[in-house]
């Protein structure tokens, strides 16, 4: 998992497994590395979906110490049955002082013994066996998906046609999608779309989406942003007030960042007000044991606040955007 939210990317991962499988169970080894039960073959579909989940592996070696040596079981894999060469890159997290080059050479001999069959090779390897070094042991296994962070640069804000300061970064946007534990291809409605980060995202993974935005000339830009990402075909753009929705029908769920800034020109009374209001009228739209996944700012408003109406505060993961202020990704349920 991601080093810069653990918890929060702990709970995109059930989030995900839950999507693709009905259950989260997760076995949390260490804060970075946890166990799941999947299909091999779901591996890339993981790790495409999610912002903060950077590696699969397959389990393959345990060693419950961190020095090298010793006898280890090494687990039967299909994967190394093919491959005629390998190599071992080895990780060392939380801050576990061990020697990362011996601990690969070590892994290397162990693998070669059970796979006789498998040459290393450093530079152009067939397959490559991934080890974790935590303060728990060592896990290693072949590696079967990864992260694609070049897929989220290319949407920062600033690569955008249109640009606003406070727009999200597209990593923890697509977080709050997955958070809402929605199907594809159902519906995800934003109504505080501002720039469009959260409905580029939601596109991008296959939902169908309603973006609701008061201002004009914002709705514009967001339009704009959602042609340059070549999902505008999958957004409703509307142009309107979250407090009186114009929507009818059930919505599967909602992910959004509300207004916190000076811009609002709102003291946080007012914003309270907006916050029930907007929140209360969306709510009403969605199916019983939908999910409302918000950023809130800290500074500003109570996460608990929501409570008032009837949600239910269900998971909060501070994130630090910078010195003044502090969003709070905060996970809430309607109904049972």
């Amino acid at each position: 998992l991601s080093g810069d939210a653990p918890g929060l990317a702990l709970s995109e991962l059930k989030s995900i497994l839950h999507i693709f499988y009905g259950t989260d169970n997760v076995e949390k080894i260490t804060d970075r590395v946890v166990q799941i039960n999947a299909n091999i073959s779901d591996a890339g579909a993981i790790t495409g979906r999610a912002a903060y989940v950077k590696e699969l592996v397959e389990p393959l070696i345990y060693s419950p110490k961190l020095g090298v040596g010793g006898a280890v079981e090494v687990a039967e894999s299909e994967l190394l049955k093919g491959p005629r060469s390998f190599a071992v890159r080895a990780v060392r997290l939380g801050g576990v002082k061990c020697d990362r080059t011996a601990v690969e050479r070590w892994l290397g001999g162990v693998v070669m013994s059970s796979y006789p069959h498998l040459k290393v090779d450093l530079s152009s390897p067939d397959i490559v066996i991934h080890a974790y070094i935590t303060e728990n042991g060592v896990y290693a296994g072949p590696l079967l998906s990864r992260l694609k962070y070049s897929r989220l640069e290319a949407r920062r804000p600033k690569m955008r046609p249109f640009r606003h300061p406070s727009a999200l970064m597209p990593g923890l946007a697509r977080c709050m999608v997955n958070l809402t534990r929605v199907k594809p291809p159902g519906w995800i409605v934003d109504p505080f779309a501002g720039t469009g980060s959260i409905p580029m995202e939601a596109a991008d993974m296959g939902y169908r989406v309603v973006a609701i935005e008061l201002k004009r000339w914002i709705a514009r830009g967001c339009l704009t942003n959602l042609k340059w990402s070549s999902h505008a075909e999958r957004v409703e753009l509307l142009c309107g007030d979250a407090t009186a929705p114009p929507l009818r029908g059930r919505f599967q769920g909602v992910a959004t960042d509300p207004p916190y800034g000076r811009s609002t020109q709102l003291s946080d009374r007012k914003i309270e007000r907006l916050y029930l209001s907007a929140f209360s009228s969306i709510a009403e739209l969605l199916e019983p044991g939908s999910r409302i996944v918000a950023a809130i700012p800290q500074q500003r408003v109570d996460p608990s606040l929501l409570e008032e109406i009837g949600l239910h505060l269900l998971e909060q993961y501070p994130i630090r955007i910078h010195s003044s202020l502090t969003r709070v990704v905060c996970v809430y349920g309607r109904g049972s």
